[in-house]
């Protein structure tokens, strides 16, 4: 029992024990301290490493940034290419909305061929019509109406009298009325609506189509 406090009191103090136990205890302190010693150098040197990598990273980065910037003159005005006269009139905000457009203007001839175009594209939706297809109706309608109303006001303004001018004038007028009113039927999903204001549209197109000649 004495022998059993003694080395209990020797393990709490720290004392060595005598005999195969305290040597096998130096060998396991030593060990222990040796390897905590270890790691800790491991450590330190993980983390310089990673400061010098992540230094050095950091220089080539700023340098490759620094070489790739080039300083030269401003970017030249839109309208240098064909086809882009207005490309930056959708971005410039001094302009008023309604003439902040997306398409390029053309020489009255060539106006007047694309309407011709639109025209029989907005022809063409009788079929979706027919079928209820609503939003490919009004999707092509909207479409095809802004490429109509944009060309017929070239036509307009190339019209030499007075009277050729508020002619066309009106009839463009009537006839987005009726346009107007088929792409209402289509949002309220109206069957005799829109069969009502395409017929009304068929018949306008006819009349405009006839002044472009």
């Amino acid at each position: 029992m004495a022998q059993t406090m003694a080395s209990m009191t020797g393990l709490s103090q720290g004392v060595r024990l005598p005999g195969p136990a305290g040597r096998r205890a130096s060998r396991l302190t030593v060990k222990a301290s040796a390897e905590a010693e270890t790691a800790g150098r491991r450590a330190v040197l993980g983390l310089m490493a990673t400061a010098v990598a992540g230094g050095a990273f950091a220089q080539a980065v700023h340098a490759g940034t620094v070489a790739a910037i080039k300083v030269g003159p401003p970017p030249p005005p839109s309208g240098g290419l064909p086809g882009t006269d207005n490309s930056d009139e959708a971005r410039d905000f001094d302009l008023p909305l309604k003439n902040r457009f997306y398409l390029q203007p053309l020489p009255a001839a060539e106006a007047a061929a694309r309407a011709k175009e639109s025209a029989q594209d907005i022809l063409k939706l009788k079929p979706l019509i027919d079928r209820k297809q609503w939003p490919y109706v009004m999707n092509d309608l909207r479409l095809r109406a802004s490429y109509l109303r944009y060309d017929l006001k070239t036509v307009i303004a190339s019209k030499a009298t007075k009277e050729e001018k508020k002619s066309l004038k009106d009839l463009t007028g009537k006839l987005f009325d009726t346009l107007d009113g088929l792409d209402h039927a289509a949002k309220i999903k109206s069957p005799s609506e829109a069969e009502k204001y395409f017929g009304e549209t068929k018949t306008v197109l006819g009349d405009v189509l006839a002044k472009l000649g």
